[in-house]
């Protein structure tokens, strides 16, 4: 099965395959407020990169949140159009799964991921994931904590990465955990390939009712990340 992902749920605006014994295929963009203008011309030349027309996707899968409203919102309308179109499935893939999934491709030897996304107000939106030979699995649900609270997360464990989209905050907070910037993490690729494990075991998500996981729709405060 050929899959589509999409991946609009910060500033980047990614689009990638996953195709059956080939390597996977990416386009992205980083900038904001070009994801309506961008996204569909991405998810054109990934398909021609491959060699191959939309109606070969066998499913859609795109980044459901927790991120940008306005991202969110696109990826998802566009995901939703061309699964209509193509009467294909829409799979839905956690935004912070898929960029653990990311940050263990890119870090084999880490043993754990925390992706931590600024909630303002000096607060981040927390989740952290164990790394295993095969994927990522959530051990800490979504929770809010403090700047200077999001690298205790990682501590005790010094082959843990801190992932966020604040780099210089996170890092003030001490620890000596490994720190990178979100953006690299988020990949259209990925989205693909974890959209595509999902596919196959028929975890597919209803085109009309469908909606981006927001975070402060989800999110209770004061949740402990432990």
């Amino acid at each position: 099965m050929t899959v589509l992902g999409i991946e609009t749920s910060t500033a980047v605006c990614a689009t990638g395959l996953s195709l059956e014994g080939r390597p996977a295929i990416e386009r992205s963009l980083i900038e904001s407020h070009i994801h309506s203008e961008k996204l569909l011309t991405l998810v054109q030349e990934v398909v021609s990169e491959a060699g191959i027309s939309l109606t070969d996707v066998g499913a859609v899968a795109v980044s459901e949140g927790p991120g940008s409203f306005t991202g969110l919102r696109i990826g998802l309308s566009t995901a939703k159009g061309l699964c209509f179109t193509l009467r294909t499935p829409l799979v839905l893939v956690p935004t912070f799964e898929a960029i653990a999934e990311a940050a263990r491709e890119r870090y084999p030897d880490i043993s754990g991921v925390v992706v931590a996304i600024d909630a303002k107000r000096d607060e981040f939106y927390v989740s952290k994931y164990a790394v295993t030979p095969t994927g990522v699995r959530l051990v800490e649900p979504l929770g809010i904590l403090k700047a200077d609270q999001v690298v205790r997360v990682a501590e005790g464990d010094s082959r843990t990465l801190v992932v966020t989209d604040s780099t210089e905050r996170v890092s003030r907070g001490g620890g000596g955990s490994l720190v990178e910037h979100v953006h690299q993490f988020c990949r259209g690729s990925v989205v693909a390939r974890v959209g595509r494990a999902k596919a196959l075991k028929g975890e597919s998500a209803n085109l009309v009712s469908s909606e981006p996981l927001y975070l402060k729709d989800f999110v209770v405060r004061g949740s402990p990340v432990s």
